[in-house]
């Protein structure tokens, strides 16, 4: 009897431990803990392979975790959008493992942790709230940024902004004069952490697992802090903008192509692996629903990160469905801005994903917009949409 039960358990599946409910999870950067929330949502008994819900959340805002795989006490949380995961395995009722990003220099990968429940709610101090002038010290050279910080429903929450963009948003914790806030979608890795000194900010940006760099911030004072994103890149206007890639789905597509002849064209330079592409791509759609019939094309230059042109091509496409695209999207070459730059020789000092370039009927450039503010800069991603309407309009009412 007691021989037959024991080779009936030895035949019984490894007991896979629930994982549903909310997570406070972390990654250990070399300079802190970024934290964000993990939450799953529950699945009866647990399949070994799950299609989600599940989500990673900065605060209110959360990004989806496309699948769960889990065999005995360990567990993967695949995040398709960026072709990242986070392996872990049951440590008591608490999750260890690694976060892990395939980059063109290779793989990243950055330690992970979780435990059940949610991370306490900390109001932001009442001396952070609104925005400051900040300045980026990295290599003997400066750059401007600026934060702005309120009180949210889950307490302090925010975002850095560039001249090129936003950083997405950020959420985290204060406690007497000290803060720190982060930002963790699957892709970017950041994490800002400083101490109030008056009507002085100061201390460190965290970018990925070790990079640190110092900065130092003062209120705004509603002057000009940032540069204007038409600034960036310039553009050779002599000639009409030439390019020529292949597409996704296969054949060439370039700029002599029939249809875009005497068209207004909008050149989308982005990644699939850049969040701030995909923040930008729902505006662009809408773009080209609005104003096609009147004339528009819109074409994506796809800068991806392992430069085999199958697993790119997936990737891609894995965007466009995202989103519903309507309009071509192209594989031109690997994710660097040299490597950008020497695809598109008639752009003088590219700088950033995404970059939009917006072409008259005649083919030449009229306009280039580095970089991109998405939702989280509020404002800011109004006046773009209305911005690039009004140069749209401009270009198409054009004969």
């Amino acid at each position: 009897m007691i021989a037959a039960l024991a080779l009936a358990l030895l035949g019984m599946a490894p007991v896979r431990p629930p994982i549903a409910g909310p997570w406070r999870a972390a990654l250990e950067l070399a300079g802190g803990s970024l934290r964000f929330g993990l939450e799953v949502a529950g699945a009866g008994d647990a399949p070994a392979v799950r299609t989600g819900p599940a989500r990673l959340c900065n605060g209110p805002r959360c990004n989806p975790i496309s699948r769960i795989v889990q065999r005995g006490d360990s567990i993967v949380f695949e995040i398709g959008d960026y072709a990242a995961t986070i392996a872990a395995r049951f440590a008591g009722d608490s999750l260890v493992g690694t976060y892990r990003n395939v980059g063109n220099r290779g793989p990243r990968t950055i330690p992970f942790h979780a435990a059940r429940g949610r991370w306490p709610v900390t109001p932001a101090p009442p001396a952070l709230i609104g925005r400051w002038d900040a300045t980026f010290f990295q290599d003997w050279r400066t750059s401007p940024r600026v934060f702005s910080f309120a009180d949210g429903a889950r307490g302090l929450q925010g975002t850095v902004l560039s001249s090129t963009g936003d950083y997405g948003f950020f959420w985290g914790t204060a406690s007497a004069d000290s803060f720190a806030i982060g930002h963790f979608d699957g892709s970017f890795v950041y994490l800002l952490r400083g101490r109030i000194d008056g009507d002085t900010l100061r201390g460190t940006f965290h970018a990925g697992e070790k990079s640190q760099i110092p900065w130092k911030a003062v209120r705004s004072t509603g002057q000009p802090h940032l540069r204007s994103a038409t600034e960036m890149t310039q553009a050779d206007t002599a000639a009409p903008f030439r390019f020529r890639f292949p597409a996704v789905d296969g054949g060439m597509v370039g700029s002599d192509d029939a249809r875009f002849h005497h068209k207004v064209v909008l050149v989308d330079v982005f990644g699939s692996w850049c969040p701030t592409c995909h923040d930008a791509a729902p505006d662009l759609v809408r773009l080209y629903h609005d104003y096609h019939p009147r004339g528009l094309e819109i074409v994506g230059l796809a800068y991806e990160v392992t430069g085999d042109s199958a697993v790119d091509a997936a990737q891609v496409r894995r965007y466009r469905e995202k989103f519903a695209i309507p309009f071509p999207l192209l594989l031109a070459g690997v994710n660097t801005t040299d490597a950008a730059a020497a695809t598109l020789p008639q752009l003088i000092g590219f700088t950033s994903f995404p970059t939009t370039i917006f072409l008259g009927r005649d083919g030449r450039v009229r306009r280039v917009h580095a970089g991109s503010y998405g939702p989280a800069a509020g404002a800011m991603h109004q006046a773009q949409v209305q911005a690039f309407r009004r140069e749209l309009e401009a270009l198409l009412s054009e004969r």
